[in-house]
């Protein structure tokens, strides 16, 4: 930037650049604490508080999509033309015609992860929160509800060991089936495809 000049005849750069890099390094470190694996917000006694890196215990290994296909995804959402646009060893997202805007459905599988970090993010953004029990593993469901929709978001997280998996059920229109009992049974597939 050096030689350009702002309105006023100031020369823009020096400061303003350092400053800038600053800001910049300073954003990147609190996104980065904030994407971290601890659990600010509870004490050491917390039960969601993460076991040592060295002494992590994991669960079930979920294979690619917690094992569920397109042609499942059309089956349970009711919706065809879901596209499969994210597809890691960790996470897998469905999307209308591969669009962004329309419903959108994703499993996500957090390694060493505290699942309790990830309740009180839904308590604070979800119409409620509570307790689930699916296939013998225990977790949480979260609903919200749309004055227009009615219950169109329903995400699932259940734990094992010190990971968890997460589904998350968004439709963006009506007609459309239970958000949950989608989300559900798309837990309990990946539960039993899981090893």
């Amino acid at each position: 930037m050096s030689g350009v000049t702002g309105r006023r005849g100031h020369r823009l750069g020096g400061r303003n650049t350092k400053a800038l890099a600053l800001l910049a390094a300073a954003v990147i470190a609190l996104v980065a604490a904030c994407s971290g694996s601890s659990d600010q917000a509870s004490g050491p006694a917390s039960s969601s508080a993460p076991a040592p890196a060295g002494d992590a215990k994991h669960g079930n290994m979920f294979p690619e999509c917690g094992g569920i296909t397109d042609e499942t995804m059309a089956q349970q959402t009711k919706i065809n033309g879901l596209v499969n646009t994210a597809k890691t060893s960790v996470g897998c997202q469905w999307l209308l015609g591969g669009g962004i805007l329309g419903p959108h459905f994703s499993f996500n599988w957090y390694r060493g992860s505290p699942i309790g970090r990830e309740r009180k993010t839904e308590e604070l953004s979800r119409t409620s929160v509570e307790d689930i029990n699916i296939e013998g593993h225990d977790g949480f469901i979260a609903k919200n509800d749309d004055p227009q929709l009615g219950t169109s978001l329903c995400e699932i997280g259940i734990q094992f060991d010190d990971d968890f998996i997460e589904w998350s059920v968004n439709f963006t229109e009506k007609p459309f089936p239970d958000a949950c009992d989608v989300a559900k049974e798309l837990t309990r597939q990946s539960i039993v495809n899981s090893k």
